[in-house]
């Protein structure tokens, strides 16, 4: 999840390039990558969510709730319709990847979620 925003923001230009190369004593020593919700042999249920994103940078964070599997509810009644196209627009592409689906609950609330 993390890593899409890094990709994110060395797209945009935000972010030099870092060599995410890992040697073993790194790896041991990094305890990030143990999640500690997730146990061998049960199901985390997903958390449902409202964000209100105003720029078009919030977007990331939309679709990094949804790639942990939460359901993703997004209101954009006070962003200007430019910006709330770019961000869905964004958000849908995700989707697509990520093989998830949204609903349209009014003209700029929206609901996302991954069928994973």
């Amino acid at each position: 999840m993390a890593g899409f925003k890094k990709i994110f923001k060395k797209f945009l230009g935000f972010e030099e390039d870092v060599d995410d190369i890992l040697t073993y004593e790194e790896f041991e020593e990094t305890e990030d990558f143990i999640d500690s919700d997730v146990k061998i042999g049960t199901a985390v249920t997903p958390k449902e969510i409202t964000l209100y994103p105003k720029t078009f940078g919030d977007a990331c964070e939309v679709v990094e709730q949804i790639e942990i599997g939460n359901i993703v509810t997004v209101d954009m009644e006070d962003v200007d319709i430019d910006t709330c196209k770019r961000i869905s627009d964004f958000v849908l592409g995700a989707i697509y990847a990520l093989e998830g689906d949204v609903e349209k609950l009014s003209k700029k609330v929206f609901r996302f979620w991954t069928n994973k």
